[in-house]
């Protein structure tokens, strides 16, 4: 039976430093023009005057007003967290609003899946409002 030298099938190659480091430029300057886009989101998006409305032992009612300075409607992903005066968090909820371009406008959300029930005479402190971004 005759013998067959193979060639080592796939060859492998190792790359070169200069494309090495530019992908490592170029992963850098994504993360950089990521961070830019943020700001600027966080820039044109303000939310003010969040306030508890109403509570009970399994719900919070908060109202907030939510303006947009950009030229562009936006869905904006908005996580809002009540908390008592221990900074114990009592509710929380991530939702999507959609607000118009050049507006601002008064919502208000019901968060009425609870981390834990209101006591008997124990009322929300602390309801905060902020942009979520991944």
């Amino acid at each position: 039976m005759p013998i067959v030298d193979r060639l080592p099938f796939p060859r492998k190659h190792k790359l070169k430093q200069s494309v090495v480091l530019v992908v490592i430029l170029a992963a850098l300057f994504g993360l950089w023009v990521r961070s830019c886009t943020r700001t600027k989101l966080q820039e044109k998006i303000i939310i003010h005057s969040v306030n508890i409305e109403e509570f009970g032992s399994n719900y919070v009612i908060i109202s907030y007003e939510i303006e947009n300075k950009d030229s562009k409607d936006r869905n904006v992903m908005l996580l809002a967290e009540i908390s008592d005066q221990d900074e114990e968090e009592i509710a929380s909820k991530l939702f999507e609003v959609s607000v118009k371009a050049k507006s601002k406008t008064r919502r208000s959300k019901t968060l009425d899946e609870v981390t834990r029930a209101i006591k008997d005479g124990e009322r929300p402190y602390r309801a905060t409002l902020r942009l979520y971004q991944r």
